[in-house]
């Protein structure tokens, strides 16, 4: 196995329930096969390394949210907290760039995780809704950058997971692979992976938005309900947020 700075552990395949588009009835998903977890974030250093190989100097300006979104410090101003900290900041394309990086520097195919994926490893064997007790417990009452981050991302890799994974939650939010939109209205799921093309508009909270990537996790600037097993959330795929990372699977 060539020689990579992340660490990977395997979650097997197995079977968790949630609720349905309506958001009453229950389905059953199936994931069927192993899939390969890197136990960490994609660090800022990590990040830097692939910046630095591939030449990459540009420094946009990141958003933050308070209870509004605004303007944030800068992509390098973000990202000087410790090599060993999550990247924030980075885009769904920035993410999937990364990827093909550091699969030909590995050559092993990295990819995203879908959603089901996420949350099937953050449930660790939970087949319930847990709700928020699966969050790493704050000791900040803050929404503060990076204060507030920093508090988060200490507490939460105290520990890992069942499968052996840290931070999934409750540090920042993760981009997955699918296209936000309902869940299919179906009892059985096997592996989904969302819509195939992107969608017109992705709906929240009754309101009509551009098409969206999903995101999960929660993070360290909302409450701590967002990091639930079960609640999802998105982002526009050409956002680069303060709250916002990745994470790298591999299939087994």
């Amino acid at each position: 196995m060539p020689l990579t700075d992340l660490t990977f552990v395997q979650v097997p395949p197995g079977t968790f329930q949630r609720p349905r588009s309506d958001d009453q009835a229950r389905q059953t998903v199936n994931i069927t096969k192993p899939v390969q977890w890197s136990t960490m974030p994609v660090t800022a250093g990590l990040y830097r390394a692939y910046r630095t190989a591939t030449g990459h100097t540009d420094d946009p300006q990141l958003e933050i949210w308070d209870g509004e979104w605004r303007p944030g410090p800068t992509f390098s101003q973000a990202n000087v907290h410790g090599d060993d900290v999550p990247v924030v900041g980075t885009s769904y394309p920035d993410a999937l760039a990364f990827i093909a990086w550091l699969s030909q520097r590995d050559s092993r195919p990295y990819r995203l995780p879908t959603e089901a994926e996420f949350e099937y490893a953050l449930r660790d064997g939970c087949t319930v809704d847990c709700g928020s007790t699966c969050v790493p417990s704050r000791k900040h009452t803050t929404s503060e950058w990076p204060a507030a981050f920093l508090a988060c991302w200490s507490t939460a890799t105290l520990k890992p997971n069942g499968y052996g994974i840290h931070a999934l939650n409750g540090v920042i939010w993760y981009w997955c692979s699918d296209w936000y939109a309902p869940y299919p209205d179906l009892q059985n799921l096997n592996d989904p992976r969302g819509p195939q093309s992107q969608p017109n508009s992705s709906q929240w909270k009754g309101r009509t938005l551009p098409a969206g990537r999903v995101i999960r996790g929660g993070s360290f600037s909302y409450s701590q309900s967002y990091g639930a097993c079960t609640n999802r959330h998105f982002s526009l795929p050409a956002d680069r947020n303060v709250n916002l990372g990745f994470r790298v699977v591999c299939d087994a």
